[in-house]
């Protein structure tokens, strides 16, 4: 990766993650997801999208969402980086009880696996949302980052 690319990928995550946080406050999720659900254009690059979860993954451990986790803004902003590049991500959040509280998660799939995600945390959670509902995916990808 050029330094200028380099770069560029971290002043984009950052602005993205800032303007994640911020959205969430001010507007419903439905509507957050629709803002960010941008046309799919180009050949969708996955290395570039690792690059992107390293970024986002950083700017959120200089400033934490919450005491709990950060999984619903890189969830958020990595369904938007993911859409640009041209992947046909979903959105899935989650609940599940854990010492008689409610719990949540949030987490991308790609054509039916999940996506950039770290840890296998997600399939304790039974799904509420799934954004764009239903997808087709107009082709089948050999290699699947996880």
């Amino acid at each position: 990766m050029s330094l200028v690319r380099k770069y560029r990928v971290i002043v984009a995550t950052g602005v993205v993650v800032v303007g994640v946080r911020i959205a969430s406050r001010l507007t419903s999720l439905r509507r957050l997801l629709g803002w960010l659900l941008c046309e799919m254009s180009g050949d969708p690059d996955e290395r570039t999208m690792e690059d992107v979860a390293y970024y986002v993954d950083r700017w959120l451990a200089l400033f934490p969402y919450n005491l709990k986790g950060n999984c619903f803004p890189r969830a958020l902003a990595l369904f938007f980086f993911a859409r640009r590049a041209g992947l046909p991500v979903q959105f899935k959040c989650g609940v599940m009880m854990l010492n008689q509280q409610l719990e949540g998660h949030a987490w991308l799939v790609l054509d039916g696996h999940v996506f950039l995600e770290p840890s296998s945390y997600w399939q304790s959670f039974t799904v509420t949302v799934s954004f764009p509902e239903s997808l087709v995916s107009s082709s089948t990808r050999s290699s699947r980052i996880s």
